[in-house]
């Protein structure tokens, strides 16, 4: 081979190795930033029970999903593979609103996703006149009387508590940088609070509102609540309704806000278990209060997810009357989620006292 050929043969072989060197890089890059987003949604993600792991594990090693794996134990839990990887790769924003607003900057000036206000299009061709306007504030005691029907008020009779709220998962709390806490103010049992007393003093329907802290051990957390509901079927007998109420881990704000009478409000989502000795009936009260939440507030209700089977069956054995409630996620705040809960105590008084 002349000298000729020996150089072309060795500038084609520089080349193939840089053109892989650039690839090993790209890769690695690539990878890196995998890492990096994989660990940026774990670390904004506070939901417990390491459900994406233990979905890795099953694939490698079905024996041990055969054999010791229960889905009820992981039924609330959102945190899955496909969840981190969507997020990760940002398919999850992947929507068509999302890309017109990036793309035509005037459409994101009308809308977000973080339900943080921004600034409105508007147009100064006229003024008008401000004592010719009629104005009316909506502040928090005239959207109270306009969720307020008067008529579905009765006599309160406490001997004979209608109604057991309580909360398996106590420390839920509404706050994006602390979505566990004992705060009561914050959390949903401060939500149970309001709940309970609009329940009473407006409507006189006797509640037990039990504020056991139940998370002591969240992987725990229904075995003891399922004594607390024990305790209370055993003093009292059934219930008219029995509420477990939590709140939702959705992280985009957009899908559980909504707005009644002018007011941000979270939305509402009910769950049920098939693995429920009394699913039938269980399922029944959740759909009328869903059907009834849409009739009375159409943009309040989300949802109704139904798990094949649920931890403890989320007590639902216990009562026909028993019904898993979340309002909001920890990206609504405290204000909205009591918002909801003036919402929800009309339409159990339309259910319970109404003609219904």
């Amino acid at each position: 081979m002349n000298q000729l050929g020996k150089k072309r043969i060795k500038q084609k072989n520089i080349k193939t190795n840089e053109v892989s060197n650039i690839l090993i890089i790209v890769l690695l890059t690539i990878t890196t930033i995998s890492f990096v987003r994989v660990y940026e949604v774990l670390k904004n993600n506070n939901e417990r029970g390491a459900f994406a792991y233990v979905q890795l594990l099953n694939f490698g090693m079905p024996i041990i999903e055969n054999q010791i794996y229960d889905e009820g134990n992981y039924a609330e839990n959102r945190i899955s593979l496909k969840y981190i990887l969507m997020e990760a790769t940002g398919i999850n924003n992947f929507t068509s609103r999302n890309i017109i607003n990036k793309e035509i900057s005037l459409f994101n000036i009308f809308s977000t996703d973080s339900g943080e206000s921004k600034e409105r299009l508007t147009f100064d061709s006229y003024k008008i006149n401000e004592d010719s306007i009629s104005k009316i504030n909506l502040n928090e005691s005239t959207i109270g009387d306009q969720i307020y029907n008067a008529a579905l008020k009765k006599t309160l009779n406490a001997s004979k508590p209608e109604i057991l709220i309580y909360h398996t998962h106590t420390h839920e709390n509404y706050s994006q940088e602390e979505p566990d806490s004992i705060n009561e103010e914050t959390n949903v049992v401060g939500v149970g609070d309001v709940l309970a007393k609009e329940l009473e003093e407006k409507y006189g329907i006797s509640v037990i509102h039990d504020k056991t802290d139940h998370c002591i051990s969240y992987n725990d957390s229904y075995a003891r609540s399922s004594e607390t509901v024990d305790k209370y079927l055993n003093k009292y007998g059934d219930f008219r309704l029995i509420i477990d109420l939590h709140r939702d881990s959705i992280t985009n704000k957009s899908i559980t806000t909504t707005e009644i009478y002018g007011k941000s409000a979270a939305r509402m989502a009910l769950v049920t278990a098939k693995n429920s000795e009394r699913y039938e009936k269980n399922k029944e009260i959740t759909e009328k209060i869903f059907n009834k939440t849409k009739e009375l507030f159409p943009t309040l209700p989300r949802e109704i997810t139904t798990y094949p089977r649920g931890k403890n069956a989320f007590n639902q054995s216990k009562s026909d009357n028993s019904v898993l409630l979340e309002i909001g996620s920890h990206y609504n705040t405290p204000q909205e989620s009591q918002v909801t809960a003036e919402c929800m105590a009309r339409v159990i008084a339309e259910i319970l006292n109404g003609n219904n």
